[in-house]
């Protein structure tokens, strides 16, 4: 057999038998079909600005079309059940906030799927944490102010909430035992921004990525921020709990699920192409400037932080009575 007869053979031999191998390590979504993110917030707000920022890096590191699609309502359960109720193939996720994850059942809306049995965990996307903030016209410029205000006058002040499962209403919660004041909550199904905006309630918590434009704008003042340090979009915002001295809030990070049954490969290749655009320089500046931080975790690590935070949480309901609204 003349020798390059003889190679060829070697070479289609080879690639026989490493197909197989590249195809178990490089899972392939079905061509053409675009890949679904569902992020349980409304549009603009939220987990729902970088749920579309990861997208658009996904989508070059998977070489495939994403598109994300915003499911809000029943405090994030209608997102989760739609995603709990896909096919497992990888064409459908989901990007949220933990804390539908991270809290007791009794809080949240009855739905044929509970968070933390009907998705699979791939990994954590980015932590961060959230601004006390406050309209234009509020008689206050700083977290001591409102402790001062509420003192005087308990049950004055009101603040934004999206129900008792939400991270302001357990946020406020907290705050409102550290520094010894009596807020008066104002639940919302969608953003409360057009009404902290208004005047129309006093005081909001929420996430950098929805805040920190309007702060920048003048249209909202920053009293504090709420995270494990200073936020790097605003450094000069204090630290919550530079001025309330035990004040400890549950951990507030943002993470990638997929429905039950979706195959190890898969989810790999999620948490590889994760990791990769976790890398990208763009996004980390993205990330910086809403104060936010990088945050990759294995499924096991998630597995424990939520275990961890639903057991924080369980007992701040239990001491402070809260009902689901």
């Amino acid at each position: 057999m003349p020798m390059s007869r003889r190679y060829t053979l070697v070479l289609c031999a080879c690639a026989a038998l490493c197909q197989p191998l590249w195809s178990a390590a490089q899972p392939a979504w079905p061509a053409g079909a675009p890949i679904k993110i569902v992020t349980p917030t409304p549009v603009g707000v939220g987990t729902d600005l970088f749920a579309r920022v990861y997208a658009e890096r996904l989508s070059r590191e998977l070489n495939t079309a994403i598109i994300v699609e915003n499911r809000p309502g029943a405090s994030g359960m209608l997102g989760i059940d739609a995603v709990a109720k896909s096919p497992p193939n990888g064409l459908t996720l989901l990007i949220s906030v933990s804390r539908p994850f991270t809290t007791p059942a009794e809080l949240l809306p009855k739905m044929p799927s509970n968070p933390a049995q009907s998705l699979v965990a791939v990994t954590q996307l980015y932590h961060s944490g959230s601004f006390i903030i406050a309209g234009s016209t509020f008689p206050g410029n700083s977290l001591n102010d409102l402790i001062a205000i509420a003192r005087q006058r308990p049950g004055y002040v009101s603040y934004a909430s999206y129900g008792g499962a939400s991270t302001a209403r357990l946020g406020m919660e907290l705050l409102q035992d550290a520094a010894g004041i009596a807020l008066l909550q104002v639940p919302y199904k969608q953003s409360a921004m057009p009404d902290l905006l208004g005047g129309q309630v006093m005081v909001g918590w929420e996430p950098p990525a929805s805040a920190v434009p309007s702060i920048k704008a003048g249209k909202l003042k920053a009293l504090a921020f709420v995270g494990e340090r200073r936020s790097a979009a605003l450094p000069d915002v204090p630290n919550a709990a530079e001025i309330v001295p035990g004040f400890d809030m549950i951990p507030t990070w943002v993470g990638l699920w997929t429905p039950p049954g979706t195959p190890t490969p898969i989810i790999k290749r999620l948490q590889s192409a994760v990791a990769a655009v976790n890398k990208d320089p763009a996004l980390l500046r993205i990330l910086a400037d809403s104060g936010a931080e990088p945050r990759n975790a294995t499924q096991a690590q998630m597995t424990s932080a939520i275990q961890r935070e639903l057991e924080m949480t369980s007992r701040l309901v239990k001491a402070k009575n809260i009902t689901l609204e």
